[in-house]
């Protein structure tokens, strides 16, 4: 049996392996996804959150056309850019290394860089994640299951929708929509979440090997100082994990400090040393927020809140109860070079308080906690039942009960992936008109469309959607029935002209005709050439008034 923190040759082959085997299983659907495209139909590449998917992909075209700063594509209002979303600017980077940025190719390029981010980043966080769990289980066995169970583990989520109950209080399962809570949807489609997750217990990796190194500055600091390094990492692909990871961080100190009954200075100088490290990039960010007022609107306006309470008993419930029984074993081990023990229990203990503070996102607070809470369970189902043929109907009934969430997730994108339809899929003819508006518009130029056009224009387009994105839209819900309203001719004079005041260019197919327009919707507004008034998609020019 390998030692703490030590893994075999042969544990690696196996962990290699079924990484491998789970990104070709949450990319076969992609795949698919791609040949169903046709008879006037192209493939998006997303399987769910197609808006979000969409932005994304906008943001690795600020990349792939030179940008090093982000600004928001969705919204008309002017504003400066700033160092956020990174990874999905080096990823457009690195697409438009490949083509050219006025090439309608360079949507195709977007998305399978994207997905090839996917690929690699999943291929790292799933190792990763084994070797946190080496630190805590020795057993090859244990660890391997724990890793099935970070990887694939869900809730009860599939329980509640299979009896009818899916909008239980008005929400889905946690399972279903909270990838920070777990794993499978990460992998399925979020790479800048799966780079997060990795070096978020990367860093908690390299403090757990400044804590073993001895007192001298020299010994421990070049540890912390990585373990801070590869936080920013986690910061600059989403900023607020930082908090995050200074919240686990007090919670494993005043933990420790209970336990060994005087403050844990060992600890307390390597997470600050590593803490510090990383706060430039947390400063950094809050300070943008404040201080564009753009941005922080946008950012105030994503509320992303913590369902009923129920919704996540029903959702960690299956790990939770085994894992209690492991609350006094990490509790007794926790001490001295243990010392890691404990923050196992403190992660699991201060997330339910994270995921209800008084804040606009509330249930991504809850990120990496699958990881600490299936060491947790694991151990603690293995204490529990130490017969051997007991042990295994135990380990087969938590996986029967922990795994159909996936299962259903992979399936529900491979049924969608069969089917060519919006949002998943957009028409070649759409996609067509804003190939030839990108040539004609000036970059950055507003585009006005309904809202389901709109989320696709910035990924398509060097231009910016009037509205197109829920968060990312400034005043969404009113923006989309002005823009309801102006293509139905609702809009009285003085208002109508108020919004194309906002815009340059309006765009014009069936989603748009479907208001019914009355006759005369288009004063103001000059037909692009090549255009045809017949075309089922066309776009205008706002003709400014003097």
């Amino acid at each position: 049996m390998p030692e703490r923190g030590h893994v075999l040759a042969s544990e690696w082959r196996r962990v290699g392996l079924f990484a491998l085997a789970v990104m070709l299983l949450t990319s076969a659907p992609y795949f698919v996804g791609g040949l169903a495209a046709g008879d006037g139909w192209t493939y998006g590449g997303f399987l769910f959150g197609a808006d979000d998917g969409y932005s994304y992909l906008a943001k690795m075209r600020l990349g792939a056309r030179g940008d090093w700063l982000f600004t928001v594509r969705y919204t008309s209002e002017p504003h400066e850019g700033a160092l956020l979303f990174l990874p999905y600017i080096l990823l457009g980077k690195l697409a438009g290394l490949a083509v050219p940025p006025d090439d309608p190719g360079l949507f195709a390029a977007l998305v399978i860089v994207f997905h090839a981010a996917r690929i690699v980043f999943g291929l790292l966080l799933i190792p990763v994640s084994y070797r946190f769990v080496a630190e805590f289980l020795r057993a090859p066995g244990l660890r391997f299951l724990a890793l099935v169970l970070i990887t694939l583990g869900g809730g009860l989520g599939w329980l509640l929708s299979l009896a009818g109950l899916g909008d239980l209080f008005g929400s889905l399962p946690v399972d279903f929509y909270v990838p920070e809570g777990y794993s499978f949807l990460i992998l399925y489609g979020l790479p800048h979440l799966a780079l997060a997750r990795a070096a978020l217990l990367g860093g908690l990796l390299l403090l757990f090997r400044a804590l073993g190194r001895p007192d001298t500055p020299r010994a421990w600091l070049p540890w912390s100082v990585l373990a801070g390094l590869a936080w920013g990492v986690m910061g600059l692909s989403v900023p607020f994990y930082i908090a995050v990871v200074y919240a686990v961080l007090g919670a494993w100190g005043l933990a420790l400090w209970r336990r060994e009954r005087r403050f844990p200075w060992r600890l307390f100088w390597r997470a600050v040393i590593a803490a510090l490290v990383v706060l430039p990039v947390l400063a950094y960010t809050g300070t943008v927020f404040l201080s564009n007022d753009v941005l922080g609107r946008w950012s105030g306006q994503n509320q992303l809140p913590s369902p009923h309470p129920l919704h996540y008993i029903f959702g960690y419930s299956v790990l939770a109860i085994p894992a209690v029984a492991a609350l006094r074993w990490a509790w007794r081990k926790g001490t001295g070079e243990d010392a890691p023990y404990l923050l196992l229990a403190a992660w699991i203990v201060i997330v339910p308080v994270l995921v209800y503070l008084p804040i606009n996102v509330q249930r991504r607070l809850s990120e990496g906690v699958i990881v600490p809470l299936v060491v947790l369970a694991v151990a603690g189902l293995r204490l529990l039942i130490s017969h051997r043929q007991q042990w295994r109907r135990a380990r087969t009934l938590v996986l029967l009960l922990a795994l159909p969430t996936a299962i259903l997730l992979w399936l529900g994108g491979l049924v969608s992936a069969l089917q060519p339809d919006r949002p998943l899929f957009r028409p070649d003819a759409e996609l067509q008109a804003l190939d030839t508006l990108d040539v004609l518009a000036p970059p950055d130029a507003v585009v006005l469309s309904v809202k389901e056009t709109g989320s696709v224009i910035p990924a398509r387009t060097d231009l910016i959607a009037y509205v197109g994105h829920g968060p990312e839209t400034l005043d969404s819900e009113a923006k989309e029935q002005q823009a309801a309203r102006f293509y139905a001719g609702a809009l009285d004079d003085a208002a109508r002209w108020a919004l194309l005041a906002q815009v340059d260019y309006v765009f014009y197919g069936p989603l748009e005709r479907e208001a019914d327009p009355a006759p005369g919707w288009d004063a103001g507004l000059r037909l692009l050439e090549p255009f045809d008034p017949s075309d089922p998609y066309r776009v205008y020019e706002v003709l400014r008034r003097d």
